[in-house]
C-alpha cells in the first residue's frame, strides 16, 4: 500500500483584519463533488472528515487537511485532490451553502441526530458560553488590530536603515533567475490561482504547516530579513510576474497581516519562494536581506510591545476556546454518534464509487 501525499493548511485566520476567510479557495467549479456538513459543537464533523481523509490517504490519494485556526486539532475541511472532492464544515464563522444543489453540491445535516429534549435544561448555559465566546474574540481581534499599528511603527523606523537600491538590484536578479527556469506541464490543475494560509494564530500560539507545502519542491528560495526590509514586497513582485506570464500559483498569506504574501508556490516552475522560517531548512537558496540593513535603527521596546500584544491576543483565543469547549460538553451527551458513524460509512462508500 502506497501512502498518498499529505498537505496541511488553513483557509481561515485570526488576523489584524478580524476573522479572515479564504474558504472560497477550498475547491472551485471544476469539482466533482462538494459535501457541506451542518451541525453543532462537538457534533462529529471534524472526526468524520479526519477519518475519511486518513483512509483515502492510506489508499494512495493526495489529501489536504484544512485545520481550524481557533482549534488546530480540529478540521474545517478536507480536499481529496485527484478526485476533486471536498468535505467542508459549513457552519459559522465559515458558512457555506450549495452553489449547485442536487448536481455537485450536497448538504449533510448532522443536527438531526441531536436529542433536543436533553438540551432544554442547558439553554441558559449555552447562551452564556456563546456570549463569553464572542467577547473573547472581540478582545483577540482588538489586540491583533493594535498589533498592526505597532507593526507599522516598526516598519517605518526600520526602513531608515535599509539600502533599498541594493535590495532592488538583488530582487531584479532573483526574478530573472526564477523565470528563466524551464516550464513543466502540470496535468489538469484544479486551480490556476489559489489563496490560503500555512500558518495561523491560534490558542496554541502560531501553528505552522509550511513544511507540508514545501516537501518535494525542486527549487525553494528562503527570504530572510528583519521587519521593513521588503520581504513581502519581493514576494508580491514575483507573484505579479507569475500572473502576467499566466503561470499557476498557490499564494499563502501572512497569518496576522493577510494582505501580505508569506509563501508563493509557482507550480509549473516547481519553485517556491517563502519568508517563513520553516523554509530555511528546505531552501536551495537563501536570500538574506539583512545584508542591506543597519540593525542600529531597531527600537527593542517596540518589539517588546509587539510581542506583548501577540501574547494578549493568544490568551483571548484560549478564552474563546474554553467557552467553545463548554458548548461541546453540553452537546456531546445529546448526540447519537452511531447514526453519525453510519453517515460517515455511507459517505465514504459514495466517494469511493466516484473515484
Amino acid at each position: 500500500m502506497v501512502m498518498g501525499n499529505t498537505r496541511r493548511m488553513f483557509f481561515g485566520g485570526n488576523t489584524s483584519n478580524g476573522f479572515y476567510s479564504l474558504h472560497n479557495n477550498i475547491i472551485n467549479e471544476k469539482r466533482k463533488k462538494l459535501y457541506i456538513l451542518k451541525g453543532m459543537p462537538g457534533g462529529g464533523k471534524s472526526s468524520l472528515m479526519k477519518r475519511i481523509g486518513e483512509y483515502l490517504n492510506k489508499q494512495g490519494y493526495t489529501v489536504e487537511f484544512h485545520h481550524c485556526p481557533s482549534d488546530p486539532d480540529s478540521l474545517d475541511s478536507i480536499l481529496i485532490t485527484e478526485m476533486k472532492i471536498a468535505i467542508v464544515d459549513g457552519t459559522a464563522p465559515h458558512i457555506m451553502d450549495p452553489v449547485y444543489p442536487g448536481i455537485s453540491d450536497e448538504i449533510i445535516d448532522l443536527a438531526q441526530f441531536i436529542d433536543k429534549k436533553k438540551l432544554i435544561n442547558n439553554e441558559e448555559e449555552i447562551i452564556r458560553a456563546k456570549a463569553a465566546n464572542r467577547r473573547a474574540y472581540f478582545n483577540a481581534f482588538s489586540y491583533f488590530k493594535s498589533l498592526r499599528h505597532i507593526h507599522d511603527i516598526i516598519i517605518e523606523r526600520n526602513k531608515q536603515g535599509v539600502d533599498f537600491k541594493g535590495i532592488n538590484i538583488r530582487t531584479k536578479l532573483i526574478i530573472e533567475e526564477i523565470f528563466s527556469k524551464n516550464k513543466t506541464e502540470e496535468e489538469d490543475l484544479l486551480f490556476s490561482e489559489r489563496h490560503a494560509f500555512t500558518t495561523a494564530n491560534s490558542p496554541k500560539g502560531l501553528v505552522d504547516y509550511t513544511n507540508t507545502i514545501l516537501e518535494g519542491i525542486r527549487s525553494i528560495y528562503y527570504i530572510e530579513g528583519e521587519k521593513g526590509t521588503g520581504k513581502s514586497t519581493i514576494l508580491k513582485k514575483i507573484y505579479d510576474e507569475a500572473v502576467i506570464r499566466g503561470l499557476a500559483v498557490e499564494v499563502y498569506h501572512d497569518p496576522t497581516f493577510p494582505e501580505k504574501i508569506e509563501t508563493l508556490n509557482i507550480k509549473e516552475l516547481d519553485t517556491c519562494i517563502t519568508s517563513n522560517k520553516n523554509g530555511e531548512k528546505y531552501a536551495t537558496e537563501v536570500i538574506n536581506l539583512n545584508e542591506f540593513f543597519d540593525e542600529s535603527v531597531i527600537d527593542e521596546k517596540d518589539y517588546e510591545l509587539y510581542n506583548l500584544l501577540v501574547e494578549k491576543a493568544t490568551l483571548s483565543l484560549v478564552e474563546a476556546r474554553k467557552n467553545h469547549y463548554i458548548m461541546e460538553k453540553i452537546y456531546i451527551p445529546t448526540i447519537d454518534y452511531n447514526r453519525i458513524d453510519q453517515v460517515r460509512e455511507s459517505l465514504l462508500k459514495e466517494i469511493l464509487s466516484l473515484a
